[in-house]
């Protein structure tokens, strides 16, 4: 085989390969096309059937209330009423209100009256140095959510000025716009 021979050869060879390669593209191509539209079409599926149950759920619930009510037109003889709850009863806790020495107290006071539940102790030193004070109202804060009929006495008894009622918070918001108002 002379050299011009060869030459032919893997002319032949390269262009093979490349029309393979080229192959081998679109039909990866044409079969991703494939699989998007088939998840175009089942999106679109899930969406629509999700809307339909989703408007039947929300049909049953109306009716569901509907006869609810109707039952509790038609027993006249039970009367079921929930207590609503005054404006003036609603308290809530500002743990930014607590400083330092009495946030140490808290603290303490929760790991004595939580003997039975660990995940309540709070930390007051991390490696040996004492933690700041915005890290203890955010861990008062969690525990208050986690257990809040073991925290909040504790708070009311050592913090009693973290404690506000609503009415106090819409005076002050209204004291605050009258303010604005005023210097605007």
């Amino acid at each position: 085989m002379n050299t011009q021979e060869i030459q032919e050869v893997l002319n032949h060879l390269i262009i093979g390969i490349t029309a393979l390669y080229a192959i081998v593209m679109v039909v990866d191509f044409v079969a991703g096309i494939v699989h998007l539209w088939q998840k175009f079409t089942l999106n679109i599926e899930y969406h629509t059937n999700n809307t339909t149950s989703e408007q039947s759920h929300l049909e049953s619930i109306d009716i569901k209330k509907s006869l609810k009510l109707e039952n509790q037109n038609q027993s006249t003889n039970r009367i079921i009423s929930k207590p609503e709850p005054q404006p003036d009863n609603f308290v809530s806790i500002d743990v930014d209100k607590i400083d330092l020495r009495t946030a140490r107290k808290i603290a303490t006071a929760i790991k004595k009256a939580s003997t039975s539940n660990h995940d309540l102790i709070i930390k007051q030193k991390v490696n040996s140095k004492s933690v700041p004070l915005a890290w203890l109202q955010s861990q008062i804060q969690h525990r208050l959510e986690l257990a809040p009929e073991i925290v909040a006495p504790i708070i009311r008894e050592l913090a009693p000025t973290a404690f506000t009622s609503v009415r106090e918070n819409i005076q002050h918001s209204n004291i605050a716009k009258t303010c604005k108002r005023q210097v605007s």
